[in-house]
């Protein structure tokens, strides 16, 4: 049992952490700066974002995900009323780990973006992002196959794999690129008119950082291309569609993802009475060969709570028995998306 385990994991670790490295999120719309630098400042004024995700706990040790991103935009009011531009930033942290083996993963990022007026309505905007992550492993809890004696594990067989290889850790800096265009004709949803689209590209890994293990020969991460599109579009008073659109590809892997929310206005926001606006949604999204994901989301004012299931449908199915991972967002933005202030954002 504990090598047919073994055998379904194995290539689960090379996928993660030595092909491609990066780590994915269900809820791509709640992780835009881990899509895309050029997505800072772009939709609203600011931004604060957590992120929590754990997976595969069926079958190894959990693969825990945790997330904080930061965004806002730096534009002053212009003198002059018109205003043809604005810078924005933001900084976004995460730290991954992955199964028995510990693999930890840290990154720390900054993004720097520049966003234009098109016309009233469109904007185009670029932007980069740097950074530096952290990698190491402890494989003292692994066991190989070099420990079976032909009727099961023993640990106190040698692993075959020298003294030296108990530990692994290295650094390197990374560079992100990207484009983004939006579009909206309002601040906020649920008039049955307002519309809210977004689409853009992001090219990541530029300077391909070395993936350094002790003892071993040094690899390069692969170059990853990022395609990204959303929206949030009024269907009447009361419901919004919110669709999502990705696909990532790196080296000979690709990810797809698609599917949408729909939000149901429970409370409109009035100011003048103190009343804060809030909406629930229900959605479903599908991860190309892996996985079909269902959503709830719950909005209160500035406030959005976000949960999501992986029902796993790959051939890892066998061994998780269809148990995916869950994930939690929690996000904060201004303005209010039920209405009120205008974003300085946007060009009025």
């Amino acid at each position: 049992m504990r090598i047919k385990l073994l055998l379904y994991i194995f290539p689960l670790f090379i996928f993660t952490n030595v092909i491609s490295q990066d780590i994915h999120l269900a809820q791509a719309n709640m992780t835009p700066l881990l899509v895309n630098p050029a997505n800072a400042g772009a939709e609203y004024t600011m931004r604060g974002i957590l992120n929590y995700r754990t997976q595969w706990g069926s079958i190894s040790e959990p693969f825990v995900t945790m997330m904080a991103a930061f965004d806002m935009n730096f534009k002053p009011p212009s003198s002059s009323g018109k205003k043809i531009g604005y810078f924005a930033g933001g900084l976004f942290v995460y730290k991954d780990k992955a199964g028995a083996s510990e693999m930890k993963t840290s990154q720390i990022n900054l993004s720097l973006a520049y966003h234009i007026n098109i016309n009233a309505k469109n904007t185009f905007g670029a932007g980069i992002q740097g950074g530096y992550f952290q990698q190491s492993a402890n494989i003292d809890n692994l066991t190989w196959g070099n420990q079976f004696d032909g009727y099961e594990y023993n640990q106190a067989i040698s692993t075959g794999e020298g003294t030296d290889f108990t530990g692994i850790s290295y650094g390197s800096t990374d560079y992100t690129v990207g484009i983004i265009w939006t579009f909206r004709n309002s601040e906020k949803y649920f008039s049955g008119r307002d519309i809210f689209l977004s689409s853009g590209l992001s090219f990541h890994h530029l300077n391909k950082p070395s993936i350094e293990t002790q003892g071993l020969t040094p690899d390069k991460l692969q170059y990853r291309y990022i395609w990204h599109g959303n929206g949030i579009i009024g269907i009447n008073e009361k419901l919004s569609a919110a669709p999502y659109l990705y696909y990532s590809q790196q080296g000979s892997i690709n990810e797809i993802m698609f599917g949408s929310d729909v939000l149901y206005r429970l409370k409109q926001a009035n100011k003048y009475a103190g009343e804060k606006g809030m909406a629930m949604g229900l959605g479903l999204y599908y991860r190309w060969n892996d996985a079909i994901i269902p959503s709830i989301i719950f909005q209160y004012a500035n406030y959005t709570i976000g949960f999501t299931y992986d029902i796993n449908t790959s051939s890892l199915n066998n061994a998780t028995k269809k148990n995916g991972g869950f994930e939690l967002s929690l996000r904060y933005v201004y303005p209010n998306p039920f209405g009120g202030t205008k974003s300085s954002a946007r060009f009025h």
